[in-house]
C-alpha cells in the first residue's frame, strides 16, 4: 500500500505480548503434570488454559485476545477423534484389505477436518468481544489440500511456491471479523524468490558439505587422524544451514503475507522480521530444547511469539471501535482434534 492510498485517520497499534518464558514454562509444567496424573483427561483443560494464558498475553491498542473454547468441547472432540482412530486401528488389525479401504476413504475426510480445524480456531478467538470466523467451505478445501498438491508433484514441485501461496490465500483470504471479510494480495514472484533463495542456501550447503566429507574421509585414512568425533562440526554445520533456509524462507514469506492482509477500512498491517533476527532465535530454541531435553518448549513458544509480536504493527482506523460480533454459538472440536491425530494439523506463519 502506498502512502497515498493509506486512510487519513489510520492509527498506528503496536502489539505487545507480555508472556515471560520462566512464568509460562511453570504454568505450562503444571498442566503437564496434571494431564500426566490425570491419564490424560486433564490435556484438555490444559490446552484450554495454555491458550487462554497466551492469547491473554497479547494485547493491541489495550484490547487482549481472548480463546473461548471450553475444557468440555475439547474433551467431546478428542474422545470421538480417539474413537475413530481406536476404530480405524482395530479394522486394521483384523482385516488390512477392509482397512485400506478405509485409508482411501479418509482421503476425501482430510479436507474437512482441516476446515473444521480451521473454524473452530478462528470462532473461538475473539477482538474487542468480536470473534473471528472461517467462510471456506468443503469444496475450497479439497481444491486447496488435495487437488492443488496433486499438481505440485505432477510439475516435479515447480508449481509447489505458486501452491503454497494459494493455501495461505485459502487459509487468511477466508477469514472473517465482525462481518469484514481479510483480503490476502500476496504475488506469486515473491514466493519464487524465497524459493530460489532457500535453492541457492541449500545448492551452496550441499557443495561445501561435500567438500569436507571428502577432505575427512581423505584424512581419516591415516589412522593416527582417526576420531568418532570427527564429523561432529560437519553436522552442526548442516543444522545450521537447515536453520538458515528455514528462517530465510519464513522471513520473506511471512513478511510478505502479513503485508498483503487487510480488512478493508478496518485494519492493515506490517512485519519487519529479518532472516538474522529470525536465524538467532531459531538456534536459540533449538540449542534450549536440545539442553533441557525438550522442557524448554513452552520458553522457545514465548520467546518466538514475543520476537514476532514485536516485528508487527497493526494499523487500526476509527470503524474498528464500532464493530459488532456476528458469531454465535460454540463449534464442537471434533474437527480440530481429529485433525491433529491424523496429522492434518496446518501451522500458521
Amino acid at each position: 500500500m502506498t502512502q497515498s492510498d493509506q486512510p487519513v485517520n489510520e492509527r498506528q497499534a503496536a502489539i505487545e505480548f507480555s508472556a515471560t518464558p520462566w512464568a509460562y514454562t511453570k504454568f505450562w509444567l503444571v498442566n503437564l503434570l496434571l494431564t500426566i496424573a490425570t491419564l490424560g483427561i486433564y490435556g484438555a483443560w490444559a490446552k484450554v488454559r495454555n491458550n487462554q494464558y497466551l492469547y491473554g498475553h497479547t494485547n493491541v491498542e489495550g484490547h487482549r485476545l481472548q480463546y473461548l473454547a471450553t475444557p468440555k468441547q475439547i474433551l467431546i472432540g478428542r474422545l470421538i477423534a480417539l474413537g475413530v482412530l481406536l476404530v480405524f486401528v482395530i479394522i486394521s488389525a483384523v482385516s488390512p484389505v477392509f482397512a485400506g479401504l478405509l485409508y482411501l476413504a479418509l482421503i476425501p475426510l482430510m479436507p474437512w477436518l482441516i476446515m473444521q480445524g480451521l473454524k473452530f480456531t478462528y470462532r473461538n478467538t475473539t477482538y474487542r468481544n468480536v470473534r473471528f470466523d472461517f467462510k471456506g467451505s468443503y469444496l475450497g478445501s479439497c481444491f486447496h489440500f488435495i487437488l492443488l498438491p496433486i499438481v505440485a508433484m505432477f510439475t516435479f514441485y515447480l508449481a509447489l511456491p505458486w501452491v503454497i501461496k494459494k493455501i495461505h490465500q485459502y487459509m487468511f483470504g477466508n477469514c472473517v471479523y465482525g462481518g469484514r471479510e481479510l483480503e490476502l494480495n500476496t504475488q506469486t514472484g515473491q514466493y519464487y524468490k524465497a524459493a530460489l533463495a532457500v535453492m541457492g542456501i541449500s545448492v551452496a550447503a550441499a557443495l561445501f558439505v561435500i567438500g569436507t566429507m571428502a577432505g575427512l574421509f581423505t584424512a581419516m585414512e591415516n589412522p593416527e587422524n582417526a576420531s568418532p568425533f570427527a564429523f561432529v562440526p560437519l553436522i552442526l554445520v548442516i543444522y545450521f544451514f537447515m536453520f538458515l533456509t528455514q528462517s530465510v524462507f519464513n522471513a520473506m514469506i511471512r513478511n510478505h503475507i502479513v503485508g498483503n492482509l487487510k480488512a478493508e477500512g478496518v485494519a492493515r498491517f506490517d512485519s519487519r522480521i529479518t532472516v538474522g533476527g529470525y536465524l538467532g532465535m531459531t538456534l536459540l530454541n533449538a540449542v534450549l530444547i536440545l539442553f533441557t531435553l525438550g522442557l524448554a518448549y513452552p520458553a522457545t513458544k514465548v520467546l518466538k511469539l514475543r520476537y514476532l509480536a514485536a516485528n508487527t504493527t497493526v494499523y487500526l482506523t476509527p470503524q474498528i471501535d464500532h464493530m459488532v460480533n456476528q458469531v454465535e454459538g460454540n463449534d464442537e472440536a471434533f474437527g480440530e482434534e481429529a485433525a491433529g491425530l491424523f496429522d492434518t494439523d496446518l501451522s500458521i506463519i
